[in-house]
């Protein structure tokens, strides 16, 4: 009938939606602006990466400059004062005049860190005439005497050291390690009984007794006897303990093992016998109760000396 209301025509209830999709159309043509942008950047920063690199190699190739603009002039060598500069200069094939752009520090820095004396090395060059080299050296704490087989089936005597770690480091020759380093090195002390089998440079020892003595020189070196003794030697060939002889002719037997609290029994022996005015013969601390010790006169025992200064990590100096 004429007065009845006439249906919505649905159509134009979808007017709304249709509308919504239209303007998705943009956005999407933004959004792939945006990726092709950043596209376009990141394909960029990569050629002229690789532009920059293969410049520099052309330029080694086919030099277009003097010679002189980028001669190696000057080597700084910054070590701990064990191994000289020049030979570090050495060891690492540089020479004055050398092409700075064509140092291959890699190189470099890994042909150092084969010599044993050495931990770590890190290389700076520094355009257009400058080279760094920072060494650091390893620690020598004890030493090793043995008995080394040569090619024609002779043996020869010789020393090694090792540094806390068991890093097995053979000796320098004169004319390689600072003067003042072959007086502290020949004080340091000596493991005996320690397998020759082990001694090979660059390498650290695996027998546990010998690293067992190693943590031990280290502990010893943070108490309080160290100001009072000085370790000449440690016997590693019994099982289970280290023998420990000491500048005054002490004879100390230690278990291998907790050393802390076995290095403070120590102390409150020795102090109780400075009381009396004796001093240890013998002592036998690897056993945790009635430690069976033997005295003797402190007038008898020699005076001690403390050990030439060693060259520490956090000692460097500039050559």
């Amino acid at each position: 009938m004429w007065f009845r209301r006439k249906e919505k025509n649905r159509r134009a209830d979808r007017i709304e939606v249709l509308d919504v999709r239209m303007r998705a159309v943009p956005t999407k043509k933004s959004r792939m602006r945006l990726f092709r942008l950043g596209l376009a950047v990141g394909l960029v920063a990569v050629f002229s990466a690789y532009g920059t690199m293969a410049l520099l190699r052309w330029f080694r190739i086919h030099p277009v400059l003097d010679k002189e603009a980028f001669a190696l002039n000057t080597i700084e060598v910054q070590t701990d004062g064990w191994v000289l500069a020049e030979q570090v200069r050495q060891w690492a094939g540089l020479r004055l005049g050398d092409d700075t752009l064509a140092l291959d520090l890699t190189r470099i820095r890994r042909d150092l860190e084969l010599v044993p004396q050495i931990e770590s090395v890190a290389v700076e060059r520094v355009l257009p005439h400058l080279l760094r080299l920072r060494v650091s050296e390893r620690d020598p704490i004890a030493q090793v005497q043995a008995l080394q087989p040569l090619s024609d089936g002779s043996v020869i005597a010789a020393v090694f050291y090792l540094d806390p770690d068991g890093v097995v480091m053979p000796p320098l020759q004169a004319g390689q390690q600072s003067p003042g380093m072959t007086q502290a090195l020949r004080s340091l002390p000596i493991i005996r009984g320690l397998n020759s089998a082990e001694l090979r440079a660059g390498q650290s020892v695996s027998q546990p007794s010998a690293r067992a003595a190693l943590k031990f020189l280290s502990e010893f070196e943070l108490s309080p006897m160290a100001s009072l003794l000085d370790i000449k030697s440690i016997e590693v060939t019994q099982p289970e303990v280290l023998v420990v002889t000491t500048g005054q002719g002490n004879d100390i037997t230690f278990g291998q093992g907790n050393f802390e609290t076995q290095l403070r029994r120590w102390q409150m022996v020795y102090d109780a016998g400075m009381k009396r005015g004796q001093m240890v013969a013998s002592l036998d601390l690897s056993v945790s109760n009635n430690n069976p010790v033997l005295w003797q006169e402190a007038s008898a025992v020699s005076t001690f000396k403390p050990r030439p200064t060693r060259v520490l990590h956090n000692h460097k100096r500039n050559v």
